[in-house]
């Protein structure tokens, strides 16, 4: 086996000619030096020092697949060691790498400077990943490292730096009873509750203990004072494509069992839908029990729905990441400023923006500007998702991109956002900032300690944020709203739904 040349292509950044197109070039293996190298290269990259104080990032992760051994893809750890990764040749674009201290990938972003950076196309810029001894090849029982197969991963990300900021939107006590209640002051998360004292009970954030956790929220939980990065778009169809395809047979097979006459070893079989909120099928047929198939999407570009809550947490152990709380949701979508009644996380409470306004989050109607039905974007009427980032040119605001305080989309619209949270009973508090491992169990399921395992009614997950026809109830899309507290909606936690997906994010 050779090699794998591997391509990691963004998603376009409106439905004009506004792409970030991430680029990931052909990973290439030096085993004396452990290393990996590649190029990388995106566009509208940004590091600003004021107002947000924030940047953009790339998150990449390596899988390897030993063909001297069981063939199967497995995680490659990366130094946790500052300086032990590098970016080179004349193009470097002033960017720099994080490493984490778990070893699980590393950060690529615009390095601090004086005066605020806005690139829209980076250059393309060679990048080196030292790996580990645990996964070098010639440390592994591998044949042969130059037979081995690499695959470099990579989505785009949106820092959220530490700082107080408020939950709810004073409307009621940021409760599910959204209309009416008595304690109408939004909560300030200070780095005293985050780090000393912690949320505590449930009265101190909902207008009734059944709406939250009922066992207090200590410092350990993840309110989102603390920095983190936030996936910049949800969960696409093509990213989903990439981790079905680093799975087991029986791990697809458990994952892609959306109904029960599509099976792996039938040609051209579709995993829901052929069009809109999913459209994966496999394109080349597994063996049972023994070789995968081989899965695509007829549109990668949009967002995947038909996601409960195992497929997220699966996904994002997979690639090292977590699920997000909603308390995480509310920083990520208001920031540091002072809330609004009633707000959308594009800051104000605009739904209905006219032409290139937030209407398309609910667009009924055939004749708006931005209907195309090839697969770049897809409208209500087509009964799915739109393309992530499509709102967005270079000329947008906030409201009309549809954007929130740091840069990060969709945040309501699309499809809905699964958290961790709420309330109706289950004790969701010893959830922490543990990230994923990359280990999946034989059935492709999440097997991090401390994570809700399922979701759905007294599960510890909430769903925010509204989807591509929550026409009627447009309270879903405000940034405060906890209407689906205990996680449940339209059978969600077992049989899937359309309108639900999610996405992920890491701490420091």
């Amino acid at each position: 086996m050779k090699k794998t040349i591997f391509l990691v292509l963004g998603l376009c950044f409106s439905c004009q000619l506004f792409a970030n197109n991430l680029i990931i070039g052909t990973p290439v293996y030096d085993g004396s030096a452990s290393t990996l190298t590649f190029t990388i290269k995106w566009n509208n990259s940004w590091r600003i020092n004021a107002g947000p104080s924030n940047y953009d990032a790339v998150w990449l992760f390596v899988k390897r697949q030993p063909c001297g051994a069981n063939g199967i893809w497995s995680h490659a750890l990366l130094s946790s060691t500052a300086g032990a990764h590098v970016v080179s040749g004349t193009n470097a674009n002033g960017l720099v790498i994080d490493p984490v201290t778990d070893k699980m990938g590393v950060f690529v972003h615009l390095g601090l400077s004086a005066s605020n950076q806005i690139i829209s196309a980076l250059t393309e810029t060679t990048v080196v990943l030292k790996l580990t001894e645990e996964y070098n090849p010639t440390l592994s029982g591998s044949t042969s490292a130059s037979a081995d197969n690499w695959k470099v991963f990579g989505f785009e990300m949106v820092y959220v730096p530490t700082g107080e900021f408020f939950i709810g939107d004073g409307r009621s006590s940021n409760s599910t009873n959204f209309s009416s209640g008595t304690n109408t002051q939004a909560l300030k998360i200070t780095d005293n509750i985050q780090n000393t004292t912690g949320l505590g009970n449930a009265s101190n954030y909902t207008s009734s203990l059944v709406y939250g956790s009922p066992i207090p929220l200590p410092a350990s939980f993840p309110l989102g004072y603390n920095g983190f990065y936030c996936m910049k778009y949800e969960i696409l169809q093509g990213q989903m494509v990439d981790f079905y395809n680093c799975l087991t047979y029986d791990q697809q097979a458990a994952r892609l069992k959306i109904s029960s006459n599509r099976v792996l070893t039938s040609a051209n079989q579709y995993y829901g839908e052929n069009w809109g909120s999913i459209s994966l099928y496999n394109s080349a047929t597994g063996t049972n029990n023994t070789i995968p198939a081989t899965i695509a999407s007829a549109y990668p570009h949009i967002p995947m729905g038909y996601m409960n809550w195992q497929d997220l947490t699966s996904y994002l152990d997979w690639s090292g990441l977590r699920p997000m709380t909603e308390f995480e949701y509310e920083k990520a979508s208001r920031g540091t400023i002072n809330p609004i009644p009633y707000e959308y996380p594009w800051g104000n409470t605009i739904l209905n923006g006219g032409n290139n306004g937030n209407y398309f989050w609910y667009q009924t109607s055939a004749t708006a500007t931005w209907n195309v039905y090839d697969g770049a974007c897809r409208n209500w009427e087509d009964n799915g998702p739109i393309r992530s980032g499509f709102a967005a040119t270079a000329t947008s605001n906030r409201s009309q991109s549809g954007a929130s305080y740091y840069g990060i989309m969709e945040l309501a619209g699309n499809v809905w956002e699964q958290c961790v949270g709420g309330g109706n009973s289950y004790d969701y508090s010893t959830f922490s900032t543990t990230n994923g491992d990359g280990v999946l169990t034989i059935a492709g399921l999440a097997n991090v300690t401390g994570w809700p395992s399922s979701g759905g009614s007294k599960s510890g997950t909430i769903l925010k944020g509204g989807h591509f026809v929550s026409t009627s109830n447009y309270f879903q899309y405000q940034v405060s709203d906890r209407a689906y507290y205990d996680g449940s909606s339209e059978n969600a936690a077992t049989t899937r739904t359309r309108y639900i997906g999610g996405r992920g994010i890491r701490g420091n």
